[in-house]
């Protein structure tokens, strides 16, 4: 188990935060317990159906449009999007017409009404309003220095199976980074 840790992925995945060098930073801000994730349930939906309130648009357009307001931090796989196209038009909350093989989505009436009874509950704009302010250079060297690390604790990682006490230092080492970074966003 120890060793299949180390193992890496090397694979692209759209909606996981991965680089060229196909290291993958997991998706999002979540699948680890106790964290928050990115988008919780409905939130996805919800920043969609405002996205076609603004204009109509067809299924690709609503993944470029949300991958250039998180400005390329994050990018939904059409198997996040289209199914909640699909659960949208199912609640007709949106409806469908044709633009020669494509399909456009309109927010319904429907829709509307739901967007506005569940403003209050829109915690999830103010999260993309913080994005219109990052900067973008900062967040790529963050990622650049964190990638340079998780290479060097790869290497490191496939050292220390071969060698218990190499394990037990890097086991060690492993514990305390964690609780360094915990303390950094804890503050």
């Amino acid at each position: 188990m120890f060793r299949r840790n180390f193992e890496g992925r090397f694979n692209n995945h759209r909606g996981h935060m991965m680089n060229r060098d196909g290291f993958d930073f997991g998706r999002g801000f979540g699948g680890h317990p106790g964290r928050d994730r990115f988008f919780k349930k409905g939130n996805l939906q919800f920043i969609i159906l405002k996205m076609l309130k603004e204009e109509p648009k067809h299924g690709y357009q609503v993944i470029k449009d949300l991958e250039e307001r998180f400005k390329g931090f994050y990018a939904p796989s059409p198997g996040s999007v289209y199914p909640i196209l699909q659960m949208l038009e199912d609640r007709d909350f949106v409806s469908i017409s044709k633009d020669g093989n494509k399909k456009v989505y309109t927010i319904t009436d429907e829709g509307e009404t739901f967007l506005n009874e569940n403003i209050d509950q829109d915690e999830f704009t103010k999260r993309l309003e913080g994005f219109q302010n990052v900067d973008i250079k900062a967040m790529e060297d963050a990622r650049n220095q964190l990638r340079d690390l998780f290479k060097e604790i790869m290497l490191a990682g496939r050292e220390a199976v071969e060698d218990d006490e190499k394990k037990a230092k890097f086991e060690s080492f492993i514990n305390e980074t964690k609780e360094k970074a915990k303390n950094l966003y804890k503050n």
